[in-house]
């Protein structure tokens, strides 16, 4: 692979070492150096990379979500989320992936009270601060 030729080990290497003149050595296509930035963008949202662009950590409040499932005996919790820039979108992908849900299923998410979460596509761009899920908050999941 070519990747690791040039040292690649992590989502963190893709992001901040691989230039565009690394793509040409490997003799990327233009579609395919399309993919490889919708890649890095698809990480960057997912919000796991804590470090800025000089190298220095960020500073991130804790923050967790628990959420429980109708098979599900005992809460569940996601963590290393950031709140102000994770969207309901990406908590239902997080859940998917946590729970191994094929991906011909979908997910509901419900607050505590009931109220439906993830009924408006357009409310699931919404970062968490948005839709004012808290940190620490439990919400219930329905896998369809």
């Amino acid at each position: 692979n070519g990747f690791l030729e040039l040292g690649v080990e992590d989502e963190k290497d893709f992001k901040d070492s691989v230039t565009e003149q690394n793509l040409n050595y490997l003799g990327l296509s233009q579609m395919e150096k399309n993919r490889f930035e919708n890649m890095l963008n698809y990480i960057q949202r997912l919000g796991n990379d804590t470090l800025d662009s000089t190298g220095f950590k960020k500073s991130m409040e804790v923050y967790s979500i628990k959420y429980r499932f109708p098979k599900s005996s005992e809460a569940r919790i996601i963590t290393d989320m950031d709140p102000s820039m994770n969207t309901v979108e990406d908590l239902m992908l997080r859940i998917c992936h946590q729970e191994h849900v094929e991906h011909n299923k979908a997910v509901c998410l419900y607050s505590q009270e009931g109220m439906p979460l993830t009924d408006d596509p357009f409310f699931n761009t919404w970062s968490l601060n948005d839709r004012q899920i808290e940190n620490g908050s439990e919400i219930y999941a329905i896998f369809t």
